[in-house]
């Protein structure tokens, strides 16, 4: 059995590394983040992600689950729905969102499927 040169990847939040996360129709918004394992041909995997007080996600629906835990701040989807810290929530395949932070936050994802952008008025 052959080993792993490395076979471990640490990412923390205070390191650097983080990019602008590039999502369709808001170039302009402060969304980062740092890939640990997320695919993106396939859509699977997880990262690390920051969102700036005030910005928001695209509209997107989900061809696979996605779940993700809050680890600081607020975050608010586009039906009033709101997450706090501490809330790990798993969205179905097929269901669609965007989220609004007000104070920013901190958030771990993972993808079990490819996401794709939408308009609003489908939601």
């Amino acid at each position: 059995m052959t080993q792993q040169e490395n076979p471990r990847t640490v990412a923390r939040f205070d390191d650097s590394g983080f990019v602008r996360m590039h999502m369709e129709g808001l170039c302009e918004e402060q969304v980062w983040w740092k890939n640990v394992s997320f695919d993106e041909e396939t859509g699977q995997g997880s990262y690390l992600m920051k969102m700036a007080p005030g910005t928001r996600s695209n509209p997107h629906i989900h061809r696979g689950a996605e779940e993700f835990f809050v680890l600081e701040g607020d975050l608010t989807d586009h039906d009033g729905f709101r997450y706090r810290s501490g809330d790990f929530v798993s969205l179905a395949p097929g269901s669609s969102h965007y989220s609004r932070t007000k104070t920013g936050c901190l958030l771990v994802v993972t993808h079990r499927g490819a996401t794709e952008s939408i308009q609003e008025g489908a939601l």
